[in-house]
Parts: C-alpha cells; sequence; structure tokens
C-alpha cells in the first residue's frame, strides 16, 4: 500500500526542485534521438532505478531507504522522475562528442563521478539514508554497470554493434 507523506518537508521541496531543474536541462538540449528511443532511454533509467531499490533497498538487504523511511510513498515515485533525463543527458554526450572506444571508460568513469557527486547531495538533502553497512562508494559500481550498459543497448539499437556489422 502507498501511504502519502506524513509531512512536507526540506527533503520533498528538494526532490520536486530538482526534478524541475533536470526536466529543463532535458527540454533545453537538442532532441537528436527519435521519440521511440527517447522513451527506451526513459523507461530504462525508470526501471534500472526500481530494479535497484525493489532488491538493495527492500528486505533482506535493506541497504537503503528513500525520503522519509521504509514505507513506500507518493514521494518515493516521484524521486524516479530524476533518472531519465540524466540518463538523457550521458546518452547525448556520448552521441554528440561521437566517443571512440578508447575513451569509453573515461566518460563512463567520468559520468559515475557526477553521478555519486549528485547522489551524495540527495543524500545531504535527506533523499537517500544508508543503513547495514551500506555507503555512498558501493554506489560506483552501481553507476559503472548501469551507464555501461545503457552504452550497450544504445550502440545495439542503433547498429553500432561491430560484431553485428561482421554478420551482414
Amino acid at each position: 500500500m502507498m501511504l502519502v507523506e506524513n509531512k512536507f518537508d526540506q527533503n520533498d521541496y528538494f526532490v520536486i526542485f530538482a526534478i524541475i531543474i533536470s526536466w529543463g536541462i532535458y527540454f533545453f538540449l537538442p532532441k537528436v534521438f527519435s521519440k521511440q528511443l527517447t522513451i527506451l532511454i526513459f523507461l530504462y533509467s525508470v526501471t534500472v532505478a526500481s530494479l535497484f531499490d525493489n532488491s538493495l533497498g527492500a528486505p533482506p538487504l535493506d541497504f537503503y531507504d528513500i525520503m522519509d523511511g521504509p514505507e513506500y510513498t507518493v514521494m518515493d515515485v516521484v524521486v524516479y522522475f530524476l533518472y531519465p533525463p540524466f540518463s538523457y543527458l550521458f546518452l547525448y554526450l556520448y552521441k554528440k562528442y561521437q566517443l571512440k572506444d578508447q575513451y569509453l571508460v573515461f566518460f563512463i568513469s567520468c559520468f559515475t563521478a557526477v553521478a555519486v557527486g549528485v547522489e551524495w547531495v540527495y543524500h545531504k538533502m535527506g533523499v537517500f539514508h544508508y543503513k547495514n553497512g551500506n555507503n555512498i562508494v558501493y554506489s560506483i559500481c552501481a553507476y559503472l554497470f548501469i551507464q555501461s550498459l545503457l552504452v550497450v543497448i544504445y550502440r545495439f539499437l542503433q547498429g553500432d554493434n561491430k560484431e553485428m556489422k561482421k554478420t551482414r
């Protein structure tokens, strides 16, 4: 059962502010992907965030809470709106600079550092609460994996896979 917030406080206002900023950035970026691909990017980011939250953030692991505690509230769902613009920006920059493979590790590492920095701000603002021995350092592995997988999916959908080209 989803609950309504007991009180609307700093973290709730911060999430709404962050959504306005992140979606504002998205709306000002050139639209370089088809509508279908953009929807897939958005679905990917929300799905991955949900999978991580419902596996790592829930019992038996229970490594973190979102917003005001373990109860699932409306604002927990609203937090998922933070992820799509970030994924879009990641792929937008990847495409804009037509990154070659030798720079891909550096690019993903830099974006992982940005993601960890953003998560740190969210943690300080009360959006994420680490527990049971978890801390932000462990997020590095998650971001490296999530962003690498996003590039693989993007390349597959764009037909940029070298193995695919060999079989054509």
